[in-house]
């Protein structure tokens, strides 16, 4: 009856700790294709099923490829803590550091963080957390500074949107041309070229 006792407890401890180490929040860099220049980069977050009141500060160390977006800008349309965003180090080697936090105003905010704002070169970067739910580098704090929140982190990606590039195309022979026409819904709209060798 003892071991029975003792395994049952064993066991609701182990499901009890297995759930608080679950991740209760997230922030997630989107995947996005552009063309070279100014650029946007949406991050997203949910702090739905934060704890407590909700997030009351948010660390997130950034890391991208400076030879492919060769500036940072900064963010724009911030979804929560407008204005209040701190750059600690500013950009230095293809990585930043955003700070925010409101102790007084935790928040519970689902929805876009905030824009990435870069200069893009063209070709494909990661763009990625460092240090994942590590102290002072990438972390979601709860309504006090003292109580850190598991969170998932989701990295990112830009690569190049290269337009569509309409390709002619020459039907040959040693003795004719044939006609290149071009079809829509199997009514030809352009005939290219006719020519009959004799």
């Amino acid at each position: 009856m003892k071991k029975q006792i003792f395994f049952t407890v064993t066991l609701s401890l182990f499901f009890v700790i297995g759930a608080m180490a679950q991740p209760l929040v997230s922030v997630t860099i989107d995947e996005v294709e552009r063309e070279p220049g100014t650029v946007l980069v949406p991050v997203y977050a949910d702090f739905s099923d934060a704890p407590g009141d909700g997030v009351g500060s948010i660390e997130l160390t950034i890391a991208f490829d400076p030879a492919i977006l060769v500036e940072f800008n900064g963010l724009e349309n911030e979804g929560v803590g407008e204005g209040d965003w701190v750059f600690p180090t500013g950009s230095v080697g293809g990585q930043f550091k955003l700070n925010w936090e409101d102790f007084n105003n935790p928040t519970k905010f689902e929805g876009k963080l905030f824009d990435l704002v870069f200069e893009y070169a063209g070709d494909y970067s990661d763009i990625s957390f460092v240090g994942p739910n590590q102290a002072g580098i990438t972390e979601i704090g709860g309504e006090d500074d003292a109580s850190p929140i598991i969170s998932t982190f989701n990295d990112g990606s830009i690569t190049e949107d290269v337009p569509a590039v309409p390709i002619a195309l020459l039907v040959t022979s040693d003795w004719f041309w044939s006609d290149l026409c071009v079809y829509t819904d199997k009514k030809q709209i352009k005939k290219i070229s006719t020519h009959n060798r004799s």
